[in-house]
């Protein structure tokens, strides 16, 4: 066990040279989440700035055994150009890094993200400007050793990486503005709530939404709240459109759906969008398909085939509106899960649902938004 212990000390310290003392002490803070523990604070010739470097576990296997560490970076501190020899795999934990290999854009990693170095590609990886980074590192053995030191990142290179993350910064808020005004109005009209409704539509318009955009949540609706809430707020969509022309706003009209190749009969082309959705091959039909035949028809010819396939919304905009409708409307918990599923399977993040379940909360009130958020804690599958 002494052996085993010091072999670890002993690796914690190859990863160093000699402090380096005068500089100012850094801390962590509380709102950084390093997971494992922080480790040891290192000052190395190998990285520009300070970092903690915890060893966490060997994983044996055979002559090639993985090690597994824990790495956090303060705001623009990063490592030096490097290969390692076995290559080697990142995980986000917490905050915003960038990564680059030579010759190739700088990357933004963000806390959930993966990368896979390979073996012998110089590469560097390390925080963003304003932002603190931990990631998990798995490194496999090698004869020429895990890591290959290189030269120190210039500030030039290293800042590159500024203008891609403010790039997606953007981009990031308007997609979070698009799905907080998508899920308002779904549930507002979920709920045929037409008075606040209609405000809630003008404000859509005024970021930006299409007037056919606005008309395809609210024909989307129906599938989920009947026609009569459809219908009812698609007069609403109207009469706010009328009200803003006599205010001199006319407001872009945006592309309509295009057209559908049918090259499959219509229930084929449902289920292939369904798997889509689901992310994995349908084998079969469910209990209630069983048992009612046509309802199995009609949600796969129609829903996921007449509905889904007119593109003016995408995929993930049509989660959105469908898990604001289902939230709003509660006692659908079944369907609420397997929908938050589907936009985890669309690439959309915790974060993001919970952003559009807080609306919930503003809109259906409290008890169903909490309802809502503790669905999604709870674990959300695309079945």
């Amino acid at each position: 066990m002494f052996t085993r212990v010091f072999r670890i000390l002993f690796m914690f310290c190859c990863l160093t040279v000699c402090a380096q003392p005068g500089r100012a002490q850094v801390t962590i803070p509380d709102s950084v989440n390093t997971v494992f523990p922080a480790g040891l604070r290192l000052e190395s010739e190998n990285f520009t700035g300070t970092v903690w470097v915890e060893r966490l576990v060997t994983i044996e296997n055979g002559e090639q055994a993985v090690a597994v560490g824990n790495v956090t970076f303060p705001p623009k501190s990063r490592s030096n150009w490097h290969t390692h020899p076995a290559g080697q795999t990142l995980v986000v934990l917490d905050g915003v890094g960038y990564y680059q290999q030579r010759g190739e854009p700088v990357r933004v990693l963000r806390k959930g993200q993966t990368v896979q170095c390979p073996p012998d590609v110089s590469h560097w990886h390390g925080a963003a400007n304003d932002r603190w980074f931990v990631q998990m590192a798995m490194t496999s053995e090698h004869p020429q050793g895990r890591v290959q030191w290189g030269e120190a990142v210039t500030d030039a290179e290293y800042r590159a990486g500024i203008p891609v993350e403010r790039a997606e910064n953007d981009s990031m808020q308007n997609l979070a503005a698009r799905y907080r005004h998508l899920a308002t109005i779904a549930s507002l009209a979920a709920q045929g709530k037409l008075e606040a409704l209609q405000p809630a539509l003008g404000d859509a318009l005024d970021a930006g939404l299409t007037v056919n955009e606005c008309r395809e949540a609210l024909t989307h609706l129906y599938a989920y709240a009947g026609f009569p809430r459809s219908i009812r707020s698609l007069r609403t969509l109207m009469a706010t459109l009328e009200e803003r022309r006599e205010r001199g706003i006319d407001d872009p009209t945006g592309p309509d759906a295009g057209a559908i190749a049918e090259h499959q009969p219509k229930y084929a082309r449902g289920k292939r969008v369904l798997e889509e959705l689901i992310g994995r091959p349908l084998e079969g039909r469910s209990d209630y398909g069983d048992f009612a035949p046509a309802m199995d028809v009609f949600l796969k010819e129609h829903l996921f085939a007449d509905l889904f396939e007119r593109d003016v919304l995408s995929y993930r905009d049509r989660e959105i509106v469908t898990i604001s409708i289902l939230a709003s409307l509660g006692g659908v918990t079944p369907m609420l899960r397997g929908h938050l599923g589907i936009a985890r399977n669309l690439g959309m993040t915790d974060a993001q649902l919970r952003n559009v379940l807080k609306i919930i909360g503003i809109t259906a009130g409290a008890a169903a938004g909490e309802a809502a958020l503790e669905v999604l804690e709870n674990g959300a599958s695309g079945g």
